[in-house]
């Protein structure tokens, strides 16, 4: 058979930052392009445990494949089996996707897979183009699923693959697993030793560039040392709450790999890469130990790193660290229950710059407990107080499957059920909800562009931004985010 993943074009995604006149304020591409590792891992646990198939796998947002592109590519291919990753948020392209795959070859199998079906498995199952869904992850399950194809047999005994009628018993008489959020209400896949997979076949995507905006060149690999994150952020809507590693030395064989591709640059995308000190001292211990000299950076909480680790880190090759901040008050902290207080994010951050370590501030306003313009500016002041390398304000996004999201409702912010509707219905011009109980979105998009300008635009900071250039790469993207910054300040003025 041929076997065919792609990864959508992002045309019609849902808007998640509009500005004041509605239109989207920093989009996917602001921030970088990274490759769909998920569904990268499922098609090389495939290829590796299969025989007699062709592979094919399509990422249109790094080739920037638009629709007649696409056509063609499937017209060329014809393939029997389909599986095509989903975010809520790109519904709209997904359902386009699948609808020109069906139009090429009605008789073919489209699976879901992704995000969008662990949090909306119902909903998922009863879109009327695809034949099945996966939720959860899906490297052994449809595997599963193509043998269970190939020989014509029924599919519907493998846990976590679905179909409209098969998932009415589960939803009937709803599960709780603990190892995924407790909205994951039926049987899902799951993979308990991540080190059994095999490493990502770059194969398919080594002609693509992928790069992070702020990072130090235009090709960068993407890895994923472990899966899952335990803690419960009101605001994340991370769907496995367990907690699993890779071995240091299992990471290590896949740089290796990357280095012989050549790949320089690496960037762990875990939810979580820091878990505890340990993890990170152990994994330099097995970069030195081989002699790898590499860059690479990380996603990571401020309670999890020790002055000892980062030392280590940094002598290992750490360039930058991206910390989820979120607000500036032990308060704001406590709220959003992210387990750390600001003291904690100041030695953090204070480390990291003693050590020559880039940092990162994610950072978020239009909490609820930020009730005035006043309240939004004390946080920012903080950010600017902090001083990293880089900051990203985001306006307060409400996700449905988390608690804040339940709170709005509760509040009256959100009309419940909206999301289910769109997820049975995909439609464009849906927008998400932002927190507007106390400040309208107007007030809230202009207070984002103000932070922007206050923390990127300080003489200080263009100063110390300007000596730390290094490369081409890095002027140019510096470069993109000023431009974006003015240009939209520029529009909002006109």
């Amino acid at each position: 058979m041929r076997i065919l993943i792609i990864n959508p074009p992002a045309e019609n995604t849902v808007i998640e930052n509009p500005d004041e006149q509605g239109e989207e304020f920093l989009e996917a591409d602001s921030f970088g392009a990274f490759p769909p590792l998920g569904a990268l891992y499922v098609l090389t646990y495939l290829e590796q445990n299969t025989q007699g198939h062709q592979f094919y796998f399509k990422d249109c947002v790094a080739e920037r494949t638009r629709y007649p592109e696409l056509r063609r590519y499937i017209e060329e291919v014809r393939p029997d089996v389909v599986g095509i990753t989903s975010f809520t948020i790109g519904l709209v392209d997904v359902m386009k996707v699948a609808g020109m795959c069906r139009e090429v070859n009605p008789a073919v199998h489209l699976c879901l897979g992704g995000h969008h079906p662990i949090a909306y498995p119902k909903e998922a199952s009863e879109l009327p183009l695809f034949d099945s869904i996966v939720v959860g992850e899906g490297e052994i399950v449809f595997t599963e699923l193509v043998k269970c194809l190939e020989k014509g047999a029924d599919f519907t005994h493998i846990r976590g693959v679905y179909t409209r009628d098969s998932i009415k018993p589960f939803l009937a008489n709803p599960t709780t697993d603990k190892r995924f959020l407790a909205r994951v209400s039926v049987p899902a896949a799951y993979v308990d030793d991540i080190d059994a997979l095999p490493v990502v076949d770059r194969k398919y995507i080594r002609q693509n560039k992928y790069y992070n905006i702020i990072g130090s060149s235009d090709d960068l690999a993407t890895i994923i040392s472990s899966r899952g994150c335990p803690y419960r952020c009101t605001f994340c809507d991370v769907p496995i709450k367990s907690y699993r590693e890779r071995s240091p030395a299992a990471v290590c064989d896949e740089i290796e790999q990357c280095l012989a591709m050549g790949y320089k640059e690496f960037r762990f995308y875990d939810d979580l890469f820091n878990i505890n000190d340990k993890k990170v001292i152990a994994f330099c211990d097995e970069l030195d130990r081989r002699g790898l000299r590499i860059t690479w950076d990380f996603r990571g909480r401020v309670n999890m790193v020790t002055r000892e680790s980062l030392r280590r880190a940094k002598a290992s090759g750490l360039r930058m660290i991206s910390f989820g901040v979120e607000t500036g008050s032990d308060e704001g902290l406590k709220h959003l229950r992210k387990g750390t207080n600001t003291q904690k994010v100041r030695d953090a951050f204070k480390w990291c710059r003693e050590f020559g370590i880039l940092t990162v501030a994610d950072y978020i306003i239009g909490l609820p407990f930020e009730k005035t313009v006043a309240d939004v500016k004390r946080n920012i002041d903080f950010l600017v107080g902090l001083d990293p390398d880089y900051a990203q304000v985001s306006i307060l996004k409400l996700y449905p499957n988390t608690e804040i999201y339940d709170q709005a409702v509760a509040a009256g912010v959100v009309a419940e059920g909206r999301w289910q509707e769109f997820a049975r219905n995909p439609t464009k011009g849906f927008v998400v909800d932002h927190w507007h109980q106390h400040l309208d979105h107007q007030a809230l998009a202009k207070l984002q562009k103000w932070a922007y300008r206050r923390f990127y635009f300080r003489p200080r900071y263009i100063a110390r931004s300007v000596f730390q250039t290094r490369s081409r790469h890095q002027f140019l993207s510096k470069a993109k985010g000023a431009l974006k910054l003015i240009q939209t300040n520029i529009r909002t003025a006109g």
